[in-house]
């Protein structure tokens, strides 16, 4: 292991006492993940989250595993020519904190509920409002995105079951949650996310998002969420890509981004195994 992966390795695993610790003095993870997913007041969304948690891991799992740690590569595909940016995601779906590292600029964002982004360049903060617009659109794509699906049970947002969805020829059936957000959340009146369960799989395939942080500005984009493999006992998806689309659903343009994370680790060791009840 590389000096600068122990370096990373450590971070993470102070930020999974931290909070352990910052927990401790009210519930404990798992009660908080509990406490969240029962809080879903529609009782099919209640069911297709909690399913979904379990297909991808565990209660126990998540609850356990504490911070996420990726590596990341993000693309951006311009008519130009491709622009690719490698990143470090830290984020905690249970105690709701998320750390992005740019190493080539020497940004980092740090997100934490309740006390916002901060945004620094090279150990400075910055308050330019675009560099800051981005940092939060890339704190809302980790916090929603790396965690899915123990994400859905986030504070301040309402799931609701919205339908199904049935493929080419009947093969496939999507079950289909849409995630709106509180005022509390920060997100702007409109913000909304529809995430597509595979019927009988219980697997994520794909989310429509409409978020107003850049890069995405509003635009509609289709997240096909691909390669599911194991990390710390979870199931992560290693491969998104992104498409604008319009309000029908259908594709307005070309892939505009391309998310690979190449490697993710947690800060726990091997999960305890309960029984799914």
């Amino acid at each position: 292991m590389t000096d600068r992966r122990r370096l990373h390795r450590a971070l993470a695993m102070a930020l999974a006492v931290v909070a352990a610790v910052a927990l401790a003095a009210g519930c404990s993870r798992l009660d908080r993940l509990d406490a969240r997913i029962d809080a879903i007041a529609d009782e099919t969304a209640r069911d297709l989250v909690r399913d979904a948690v379990w297909e991808h891991g565990s209660k126990y799992a998540w609850a356990e595993a504490g911070p996420l740690r990726a590596d990341v590569v993000w693309t951006e595909h311009r008519p130009a020519g491709d622009l690719a940016v490698r990143q470090v995601w830290i984020v905690d779906p249970v105690a709701w904190t998320c750390r992005i590292e740019t190493p080539e600029t020497g940004e980092v964002a740090v997100f934490d509920d309740g006390g916002g982004i901060r945004l620094h360049r090279e150990g400075r903060a910055v308050t330019d409002p675009p560099a800051r617009a981005r940092a939060a659109g890339q704190v809302r794509l980790v916090t929603e995105l790396l965690a899915m699906p123990a994400s859905l049970a986030g504070p301040d947002r309402e799931v609701l079951y919205v339908g199904n969805r049935t493929g080419p020829g009947e093969a496939r059936t999507w079950r289909r949650l849409m995630v709106t957000y509180g005022r509390a959340s920060g997100a702007p009146e409109g913000d909304r996310m529809v995430v597509e369960i595979r019927e009988g799989a219980g697997r994520v395939d794909r989310a429509l998002v409409r978020w107003s942080e850049l890069p995405f500005a509003g635009q509609p984009m289709h997240v096909e969420m691909e390669d599911w493999r194991p990390a710390g006992g979870l199931l992560i998806s290693r491969l998104w890509r992104f498409t604008p689309v319009g309000e029908t659903g259908e594709p307005v343009g070309p892939l505009r981004y391309t998310v690979r994370v190449t490697a993710v680790e947690t800060a726990a060791g091997a999960p305890h195994s309960e029984p799914r009840p």
